[in-house]
């Protein structure tokens, strides 16, 4: 079977350059050895979000003693329709350009040339979007307790004690929906703070309101040994502290799914972590084979393995090139009180020896906010110097990720302070605080009082 171009993955990455080549009169295939629409659609974006948005709407009842059943039977089956629902969706897109669809695993035999269980494929092209897999605890395999992100979201009964295992996005997301949902968490951190690759006073913040929600938190804390005790697990810390749980979650990482996959019958390197190394133009070290998504490394989110799907096609048909700045990639953790930040960290900044000034904005006066009931909100904002370019964005606040998007103009320089602090916000909403901090910025405010900055100093 002879083809134009072959994805391998169906996934955020590897999908939306099927389409928009097809849509050009290529003859696409694409390869999926699991399910369409790869880990995002089944395993993580989608399950996660259907699961948050009960969770939400939980913590909102409980704000006036509301009486909550909870019949996990129907949240199960609520989830599992949402997503299939968009896998279908990716399907009916696939079906509709014409795609072929290969289930099955994908194995590249040549540069030009992947194996398959129905036969050999060839292409004058390969996207690989492969992905990534679940990391698992040293000499511990997943089982139908010790769970990963791909069965933690389906599981048939709300678990009464549940210990998580990596205090990352992952873990955090978790801990919040299942402590919402009624049950008894207690998440485990390896490293200082949870979200430790995030500012301290952000970790912290989110430490607090995780706890307050019914979260415990251990940090410098690795789990020692795990046995099954009449139906329960019974695990061992290294801060001498034994639990007993019904379920365990394991997030503490992502392993890139180039193992056994032939990278080398067609020279395509990959870097020290096993992450498939890439050029600007998303090109291998084999120029006719281009990789994207999670698979090259980077940021694990779905946006950005889409924009790489969508920049991989545009430079293989030769159309004006995409080049992606990763600072401007929003990343956000649904966690309730929720992060969303683009550009620096504080840590980045200093470790980069890049001066900044901080603004540090509290916006829980913000009425849609305290509708939301998070009185820890704010903003960070990390300027330069002389305070004309933003290096960072930081917002702690219900509802941030619908709201991290609309500082995209500050950071790019597409519009000054002043200007938005002349655009009209719907009110009530989050989004006002756009331009709030537009206001406080120019030394305009009307809610907040003007402190002077504080300036950091990297030598």
């Amino acid at each position: 079977m002879r083809y134009d171009y072959v994805v391998i993955g169906s996934g955020v990455a590897g999908y939306p350059a099927a389409v928009l080549l097809a849509r050009e009169g290529h003859k696409v295939a694409v390869i999926e050895e699991n399910l369409i629409g790869g880990e995002c659609t089944n395993y993580g974006c989608v399950p996660s979000k259907s699961l948050y948005l009960l969770a939400e709407a939980y913590r909102s009842l409980k704000k006036v003693n509301a009486e909550i059943r909870t019949d996990w039977k129907e949240i199960s089956k609520f989830v599992k329709e949402v997503v299939d629902e968009s896998r279908k969706g990716i399907e009916y897109l696939l079906d509709k350009h014409d795609i072929e669809i290969i289930n099955s695993k994908g194995r590249l035999i040549s540069p030009k040339q992947v194996k398959t269980n129905e036969g050999i494929i060839e292409a004058k092209k390969i996207i690989l979007a492969l992905g990534t897999d679940p990391k698992p605890l040293p000499g511990i395999r997943f089982n139908k307790d010790i769970l990963s992100n791909r069965e933690i979201f389906y599981i048939g009964e709300k678990p009464e004690q549940l210990l998580v295992v990596g205090g990352g996005v992952i873990g955090v997301e978790v801990s919040n929906i299942f402590a919402q949902l009624g049950t008894e968490v207690v998440l485990v951190e390896a490293m200082e703070h949870i979200l430790p690759f995030l500012d301290k006073d952000v970790a912290l913040t989110i430490r607090r309101f995780l706890r307050e929600n019914g979260v415990q938190i251990r940090e410098r804390v690795i789990v020692k040994d795990i046995k099954k005790k009449d139906g329960k697990l019974v695990v061992e810390l290294s801060n001498n502290e034994t639990l007993t749980v019904d379920k365990i979650l394991v997030s503490i990482g992502r392993i890139p799914k180039t193992n056994e996959i032939g990278l080398e019958n067609a020279s395509v390197e990959v870097d020290q972590y096993g992450f498939i190394k890439v050029d600007k133009f998303y090109r291998t070290t084999n120029a006719d084979i281009y990789a994207v998504g999670d698979v090259v490394g980077g940021p694990l989110l779905a946006h950005k393995a889409m924009l790489e799907s969508i920049a991989a096609y545009r430079n293989i048909v030769g159309k004006e090139p995409i080049t992606l700045n990763y600072q401007l990639v929003p990343q956000t953790i649904f966690s309730g009180l929720e992060i969303s930040w683009i550009g620096y960290t504080e840590k980045e900044l200093k470790s980069k020896r890049i001066n900044y000034k901080k603004v540090k904005l509290p916006i829980s006066y913000l009425s849609a906010v305290r509708i939301k009931d998070s009185k820890y909100s704010y903003v960070k904002i990390l300027l330069s110097e002389e305070k004309q370019q933003i290096l960072g964005i930081h917002i702690i606040s219900p509802s941030a990720s619908e709201v991290i998007s609309s500082f995209l103009p500050f950071v790019i320089e597409k519009i000054d302070f002043k200007k938005i602090a002349e655009t009209p916000y719907p009110h009530l909403t989050i989004s006002e605080m756009v331009r709030e901090i537009a206001e406080y910025i120019i030394g305009e405010p009307i809610h907040t009082i003007v402190k002077h900055m504080k300036n950091t100093r990297n030598q």
